[in-house]
């Protein structure tokens, strides 16, 4: 086990800054998706956007809501001896999940394009809980 001066884990914690990174642009990649071609993306998610109320709500969370959450996540990737910040986007996506399990009881189980999605959210946020560096890493947030 390799061990800096701080006592952070560096291999975890190298593989959860990369972790962190790509799905801060997974996240820019479906704002920018959804700012250009919103109607397709909805598409694809299985709802359309019939009027104005229905694209400033799709743009709000699609656009909006994952350009900032992209910005959380590149933070934590870019301080990533805070586990604190890596903790609170694990809670992000594993929020997601939680979201769609509540969906798949109240309104049964989701068509066959929304699963790997509801699997890379459950892996990515399982990952980054796992790969939690140890050591003296939330006093930055004190």
């Amino acid at each position: 086990m390799i061990v800096d001066r701080k006592g952070v884990h560096v291999k975890s914690s190298a593989t959860r800054r990369i972790l962190l990174a790509l799905v801060a642009l997974v996240f820019v990649a479906i704002a920018i998706g959804s700012l250009v071609a919103p109607h397709q993306m909805a598409e694809g998610l299985g709802y359309t956007l019939a009027n104005r109320d229905a694209l400033n709500e799709f743009r709000a969370i699609y656009v909006g809501l994952w350009l900032a959450t992209a910005a959380i996540f590149a933070l934590a990737a870019r301080r990533v001896e805070n586990a604190l910040l890596g903790d609170l986007c694990a809670l992000l996506l594993l929020g997601q999940v939680a979201g769609r399990v509540v969906s798949l009881v109240l309104d049964g189980a989701p068509s066959e394009r929304i699963w790997p999605i509801f699997a890379a959210e459950l892996v990515g946020g399982i990952a980054l809980v796992a790969l939690r560096p140890s050591g003296r890493t939330d006093r930055m947030l004190r």
